[in-house]
């Protein structure tokens, strides 16, 4: 009988075992699943999220695009604080409308590109001379451009002074007056 006991108990501790493994495998089982499915129910979150993101940025890029600012005027000034004598009025009118013709091909265009090219606005307006409609010739120089959505330039201009003999030579030259009526 002492034979068939150890075998009992040993029947009894295996059994034992194997309820108590499949115990532990169904309470470990279902923590696990319910971690799978909130490991897919993250990753479905995530990629949701993902495709979010992709779309408000693209969105921000058009909203970028349209808000894109140009320019849409162009406004020069005559600066004369720094001048022996003061410029006459219709010297500086001249002047400013001179300037804004020369720039405004800008119009138009992105302040970002603009911007980028600025050097360009100081070689362009480094001396520039011009010769208003009283055969006067005037230097300008560039001092500070504001660009935003108006182009401000501000300038200087000098009166370069004519020599007499110039003046009455153009004069018997058969040139047009000083004055056109």
């Amino acid at each position: 009988m002492k034979v068939i006991l150890w075998k009992r108990y040993l029947a009894l501790l295996l059994m034992g075992c194997m309820l108590g493994g499949t115990v532990i495998l169904f309470t470990y089982g279902r923590e696990m699943e319910q971690m799978m499915l909130i490991k897919k129910s993250l990753e479905l979150q995530n990629k949701k999220l993902y495709e979010e993101n992709l779309e408000l940025k693209q969105n921000q890029r058009v909203y970028r695009k349209k808000q894109e600012t140009v320019i849409e005027d162009v406004r020069a000034s005559v600066l004369t604080a720094d001048q022996k004598q003061p410029l006459h009025a219709t010297i500086m009118v001249q002047v400013v409308d001179r300037v804004e013709k020369d720039l405004a091909s800008l119009k138009g265009k992105k302040v970002e590109q603009v911007a980028e090219v600025h050097q360009v606005l100081h070689e362009m307006l480094r001396r520039r001379e011009y010769i208003l409609s009283d055969r006067t010739t005037v230097e300008v120089r560039i001092k500070t451009v504001v660009i935003s959505r108006t182009l401000h330039v501000f300038v200087t201009a000098d009166v370069i002074p004519d020599d007499v003999w110039q003046k009455i030579a153009r004069n018997f030259l058969f040139l047009p007056p000083y004055i056109s009526l």
